[in-house]
């Protein structure tokens, strides 16, 4: 059996948590291949029980679903151990049998959430909008073959020896800036708190490649599952205001220690219009009485920060970009209910380059901003769509919106989202 891939098309927030929640239904693992603390992955289990899984893989909400955790993550051991007591506390305990995280997973030390907030606040006007989670430094860290690993926990001594050794350096490279005081003396407890919970989640600790090839090689499917999006990804994405680890498809193999002959589908989520949380360009952003009606229809803020996102139509340009960059099999479609009510809906279809633009280059960073969006418009609907489960039963200028949109990018539309719970989805083939 293959491995099947789900990465977001957006930059991030696109409803990725419900729609993996639904796919692992059918699976035996779900596994986690990038991101860390700054994902927000938000599954309605009932009418009264919500999570949002930071670090742990949205298939441990199914009781017979196993999570694995790859070498592509950071993990901010003390938080992931808080979200394992959530669901313990809601009876889905969370022991060996059901989760292993690899050995290799860089750990988010307490000193690099220091760091982000100074590096932002240096920036100024020039500021990413992090989630000041920690996470860029770690994969930074990750990179200068400084960062410290999970496997680093077998001893027990030189853990606490890097984890001394990087606060150090970090106090020392911050200069006249950096914590003192009780600051400083909260920093060291924070580290000495974030050996302990490094120490308590190596019994965990394993290799997630080979555990993916042996549920492969026994007929186990397993479900690969992405966090942020596709235009977030800092080789691919609105550079440079990404992210720090892989947000497409590709990033599963190196993310999870798997060849590209094992990839079978891979499924694309995106919105049925745009947001964007944090500084950046976006072409289709709404700054008006529109965007305002769709964050506060769709709840846009944010899962992990709270902050209010930034709202748009769905661009169609960057839609058609992020499938191809995927190579999407098909793609599931949320929070398509939020547009009921609209007169008429819009999307992009189109940019008119920047004069300044080289034809033969696709603009993703900064320069995006200069470029004008085209749209075509449609027809909305005025009736109430939520918690629909039938395609026949949809308005016909949601239908109509619906294929358009899958006309635009290129591939099936196999799931229409109306509403947040579990059985509020519209399926079709694909």
């Amino acid at each position: 059996m293959p491995v099947d891939v789900l990465t977001g098309l957006q930059w991030g927030d696109e409803g990725k948590g419900k729609i993996v929640d639904i796919l692992s239904e059918s699976v035996d693992a779900v596994a986690r291949f990038s991101g860390g603390g700054n994902a927000g992955h938000t599954v309605s289990v009932g009418p009264d029980l919500s999570f949002v899984l930071h670090h742990l893989p949205t298939g441990l909400l199914r009781e017979n679903v196993e999570g694995l955790i790859g070498s592509g993550c950071v993990i901010d051991p003390g938080a992931l151990l808080g979200e394992m007591g959530e669901l313990a506390g809601a009876g889905l305990p969370v022991d060996r049998g059901r989760l292993l995280i690899s050995a290799g997973a860089h750990l988010v030390h307490p000193v690099y959430r220091v760091v982000e907030k100074w590096d932002e606040a240096r920036r100024g006007d020039s500021s990413i909008g992090t989630t000041a989670r920690g996470i860029g430094p770690c994969y930074a860290e990750k990179y200068w073959r400084r960062g410290i690993r999970l496997e680093d926990a077998a001893f027990e001594q030189g853990l606490r020896h890097k984890a001394r050794e990087q606060l150090e350096y970090h106090l020392d490279a911050m200069g006249g800036s950096a914590p003192s005081g009780s600051d400083l003396s909260a920093l060291r407890d924070a580290t000495g708190r974030f050996v302990e919970a490094s120490l308590a989640l190596l019994d965990y600790a394993g290799d997630v490649s080979l555990r993916i090839a042996d549920i492969l090689e026994s007929g186990g499917s397993v479900l690969a599952e992405g966090a942020q999006g596709a235009l977030l990804d800092p080789d691919h994405g609105t550079y440079p205001y990404v992210t720090g680890g892989s947000c497409t498809a590709g990033g599963a193999c190196s993310g999870l220690g798997i060849g590209p002959r094992s990839i079978g589908q891979v499924v694309g989520v995106m919105k049925a219009y745009s947001t964007r949380v944090g500084a950046g360009p976006f072409p289709t952003e709404l700054p008006n009485e529109t965007g305002d009606r769709i964050r506060e229809r769709g709840g846009e803020y944010g899962a992990t920060t709270g902050r209010p996102r930034r709202c748009g139509w769905l661009d169609g340009v960057l839609a058609r970009y992020a499938v191809r960059l995927n190579g999407c099999s098909w793609v599931a479609l949320t929070l398509l209910d939020v547009l009921s009510g609209f007169e008429k809906l819009r999307v992009c279809n189109r940019y008119e380059l920047d004069p300044e633009a080289s034809a033969g280059i696709f603009e993703r960073g900064a320069r995006m901003a200069l470029h004008r969006p085209f749209y075509r418009e449609l027809d909305g609907w005025e009736e109430e769509i939520r918690g629909m489960t039938s395609w026949d039963a949809l308005p016909r200028k949601a239908r109509d919106y619906v294929l358009y949109l899958e006309e635009l990018i290129g591939v099936p539309i196999g799931l229409v989202s109306t509403g947040p719970g579990r059985s509020e989805i519209i399926r079709r083939d694909v």
